[in-house]
């Protein structure tokens, strides 16, 4: 696996400032202002990275850019000929957009449902340590920022560019009344990046941020009800990832999942199922 973990996300917001109060008074992250000049509005920290998140501005919500961390220079280059080979455009970021990720080398293309993909190495920490407004620790490290899933038509492709190409495992598939799930991980975390058939609309379903205990959780969901945030499915724990959850809707309309205690897979002796049922809630919220 040269792919290391789910590094950052560019999120596009109708109302970016709207989506930063919410990232600072409900989720907890500590955000900070974009670069005059540059498309971001603001950027938003969950641990040592300069970054994990930013805000652009456009009319409809969800992710506008992946960004994957890879090991090293060598695992840019190992990708970017199986990418090459399997007919993906592949374009070398430049200085600038590099300066701009706080990346010692970066390269992008495009990927499944139009967004744009990228891989990079040497991310620049930052200099002071992580701070919450709230207090909160999340789940970071090895395991990348926590997860997305992705709503799309055309799940099959999707999965197998990510497995094929890309080189994520199949950790499990989730069939479920309202849809199935295909998720993929690229290191300890269950999943990184998850499909779902969706043919109504295509998109960004919800961003996970897992959070260090259960208690995070609820205080979490507490603070919905004290900022008026609709819910999109109720407190409850995932049969196959093992997270205890909640599902909310954030200013851009997509979801984010606060969860914590994820399992963590071992590569040696995992083995992808297909599971039916939650262990116990996550009922849609109407």
């Amino acid at each position: 696996m040269t792919i290391q973990s789910l590094g950052y996300v560019g999120i596009a917001a109708p109302d970016p400032t709207a989506w930063a109060e919410y990232a600072r008074n409900v989720i907890g992250l500590a955000v900070e202002p974009g670069e005059p000049e540059g498309p971001a509005r603001y950027r938003l920290r969950m641990d040592q990275h300069p970054f994990r998140m930013w805000l652009t501005e456009a009319p409809t919500g969800g992710l506008t850019v992946i960004g994957w961390e890879v090991r090293d220079p060598a695992a840019i280059d190992e990708t970017t000929v199986r990418l090459k080979e399997a007919g993906v455009e592949v374009s070398v970021g430049t200085d600038e957009e590099c300066q701009d990720r706080q990346v010692a080398r970066m390269v992008h293309f495009t990927g499944p449902l139009g967004i744009r993909t990228e891989l990079f190495c040497g991310r620049r920490l930052a200099p002071g340590r992580f701070v919450s407004p709230l207090g909160v620790d999340f789940v970071t490290g090895e395991q990348g920022l926590g997860h997305v899933v992705m709503k799309t038509p055309h799940v099959q492709e999707a999965v197998d560019f990510y497995c094929d190409v890309l080189g994520f495992r199949l950790s499990d598939t989730a069939d479920y009344p309202w849809g199935t799930f295909h998720f993929l991980g690229c290191n300890p975390r269950h999943h990184s990046i998850a499909f779902i058939r969706s043919y109504k609309n295509e998109g960004t379903h919800h961003i996970l941020c897992e959070v260090t205990s259960p208690e995070e959780v609820g205080r979490a969901l507490d603070r919905t009800r004290e900022h008026d945030v609709k819910l999109m499915a109720t407190l409850g724990k995932h049969a196959n990832d093992g997270m205890f959850s909640f599902y909310m809707t954030s200013p851009a309309g997509f979801g984010i999942e606060i969860g914590a205690g994820g399992v963590q897979v071992d590569e040696s002796t995992w083995v992808s199922r297909v599971y039916t049922a939650d262990i116990w809630g996550h009922h849609p919220v109407d």
